[in-house]
C-alpha cells in the first residue's frame, strides 16, 4: 500500500458543452460531499470552460484543497503573438494548479516533439504549477518490448532541463503512465505490467534526478474505470490515476476516487 495521497485526475478532454458539464460537475460534487473520498482530486476540463467550472466550484463551497482545477495543455510560450495558444500565467486567473503536458493525444495527433513538451514542462514548473508529464509506448512498441526504452527517452527529454528545479521540491513534477494503446480502447495493461513500469520509472526519476530515492508520484492512466480501479490503485508506486471516459460518468468517477 502507498504511503502517499492518492490523486485522482478526470479528463475532460474535448467533450461537453456548458449544459452538460455543469450537469456533470453538479451530480459529481453532490456525490462528493455524501461519499467523502479522501484522495486529492483534479478536474481538467476543456479550457474554455475552466472558468464555469470554477463558478460551480464556489458556488458549492467546495474546498480548492479537495478539489482543484487544472489545463489539459498549455503553450510552450509566455504571453505573446502566439495565436490560439493558452499560457500558463492565463490557466492561473481561473485557480488552476495543475497542468498537464505530453499527453499522448499531444504527441500523437497533434505531433507534438518531445522538443516541445520539455520546454512546457520548464515553463510550468518555473510557474509554479504541479506539472504531470505524461508517457507511454504505442502497441507497436509494446510489442516489440520497447516499453522501458521509450519510457526512459521520454522521461530524460522532458525532465533533464527542469531537473534543478525538481531536486528541491519533488511535489512539482507528477508522471501519468499511459500506454497509448490502452487508451479510449477498453484495454488495460496487466497488473504485473503496470507493477513492472511504475517501478521501473521511480527508479528512473532517482537516476535523472541524481538521487537516492524520490517521492515523486506516478499515476496510471488508460481505461481505468470504476471496475478496475481498486486493483490498480493497490499496486506498488501507483499513486493515483488520470482518468479518461470514465470520468465524464459522475457515477463512476466518485466510485472510482472512493476505491482507495
Amino acid at each position: 500500500m502507498n504511503n502517499q495521497k492518492y490523486l485522482i485526475a478526470a479528463n475532460w478532454k474535448q467533450n461537453g458543452d456548458a449544459k452538460s458539464l455543469i450537469r456533470l460537475i453538479n451530480n459529481f460534487i453532490r456525490l462528493y460531499k455524501k461519499a467523502k473520498p479522501t484522495c486529492d482530486i483534479l478536474i481538467l476540463p476543456p479550457a474554455i470552460y475552466l472558468e464555469t467550472i470554477l463558478n460551480r466550484l464556489k458556488h458549492h463551497k467546495v474546498s480548492r484543497k479537495k478539489i482543484s482545477l487544472g489545463a489539459q495543455n498549455i503553450s510552450p510560450y509566455q504571453n505573446g503573438a502566439y495565436t490560439g495558444e493558452l499560457s500558463v500565467d492565463m490557466t492561473k486567473d481561473y485557480n488552476c494548479n495543475y497542468t498537464l503536458v505530453g499527453h499522448s493525444e499531444r504527441r500523437h495527433v497533434f505531433n507534438e516533439d518531445e522538443k516541445i513538451i520539455s520546454k512546457k514542462v520548464r515553463l510550468s514548473i518555473e510557474s509554479g504549477m504541479q506539472t504531470i508529464l505524461c508517457v507511454g509506448e504505442t502497441m507497436a512498441e509494446y510489442n516489440s518490448k520497447s516499453t522501458k526504452k521509450v519510457i526512459l527517452r521520454q522521461l530524460k527529454s522532458a525532465l533533464v532541463k527542469s531537473a534543478n528545479l525538481i531536486k528541491s521540491d519533488h511535489n512539482k513534477i507528477i508522471i501519468a503512465y499511459e500506454p497509448v494503446w490502452a487508451i479510449g480502447t477498453g484495454k488495460t495493461a496487466s497488473l504485473d505490467d503496470i507493477r513492472d513500469v511504475h517501478g521501473y520509472i521511480h527508479n528512473s526519476l532517482s537516476k535523472i534526478l541524481g538521487t537516492k530515492t524520490n517521492s515523486i508520484k506516478i499515476l496510471y492512466g488508460g481505461s481505468v474505470n470504476n471496475l478496475n480501479a481498486a486493483s490498480i490503485l493497490v499496486l506498488s508506486n501507483v499513486n493515483g490515476a488520470l482518468v479518461g471516459g470514465a470520468s465524464l460518468n459522475s457515477k463512476k468517477f466518485i466510485d472510482i476516487c472512493s476505491s482507495i
